[in-house]
């Protein structure tokens, strides 16, 4: 029996540690997926169109209005 479970945790000094205890026997091996959390500077979508050129620019926001009407739209279904 697989079990699966969403556990938040920090890296500090080269080990991840959960920032809530865990269920698990001393020595239990895991399979560990490591999904990042967006970090806002690093993200900051208005800093991050100042530096792309215009024509690019454009085109992002298109593709980005374009995937939000899509959304729309297969909610509403």
């Amino acid at each position: 029996m697989t079990l699966m479970r969403m556990v938040e945790a920090r890296f500090e000094r080269g080990i991840l540690r959960p920032t809530r205890p865990l269920a698990l026997r001393p020595g239990e091996r895991l399979h560990l997926i490591v999904l990042r959390q967006p970090d806002p500077q690093r993200w900051d979508m208005a800093r991050l169109a100042k530096s792309l050129p215009a024509d690019e620019a454009v085109l992002t926001e298109q593709g980005l209005e374009d995937r939000a009407a899509s959304l729309d739209q297969d909610e509403h279904r």
